[in-house]
Formats: structure tokens, sequence, C-alpha cells
């Protein structure tokens, strides 16, 4: 039975930091991303393009609220919190 990636990010979050940070030191030397060639990256920006003027349009439309840093902050805050996590400083 072939283990799932599911399981297997289950064990990495087990690890301890340092263990961490040993496997993505190896799996980075034994594994190479491929790279992205001009037209895809061109693609890429393109569609990010669309989906910047998307957002400010729905912000022009009024169709989204904006929160400030503080909103953000205090909610973040209360997420790392809930989730047991502590915050990076």
């Amino acid at each position: 039975m072939p283990v799932t990636i599911e399981h297997i990010k289950q064990e990495i979050r087990s690890l301890a930091p340092a263990d961490v940070n040993h496997l993505l030191r190896d799996l980075q030397q034994e594994y190479i991303m491929p790279s992205v060639d001009d037209e895809d990256a061109a693609s890429v920006e393109a569609e990010w393009d669309a989906e910047i003027d998307s957002r400010v349009q729905e912000i022009e439309e009024g169709k989204v609220e904006l929160i400030s840093y503080a909103e953000l902050r205090k909610g973040t805050d209360a997420l790392f919190a809930e989730l047991g996590i502590k915050r990076p400083a």
C-alpha cells in the first residue's frame, strides 16, 4: 500500500525543527524544481495581472470591504492563539 502525501505530511509535522530543516536540505539537493521558461513566465504574469485588475475592480465597485492593518493584525493574532502557534517576531 503506497504511503499517501497526507501521511508523509503528518510524519513531517511530528519531527523536531532541526530534523525538518535537515530533511528540507536533503530534498533540495536531491530534487531540482523544473525551470520556468519565458512563455510560462509570461503566462503566469498575465494571470497575476488579471487577478490584480479583478480585485481592484471589486474594491472600486464596493463589492469587498477593506480592513485596516490593526484589524488584520487583531484577527491574525486571534487565529494564531486559537491554533496554539507562537507568532514570529
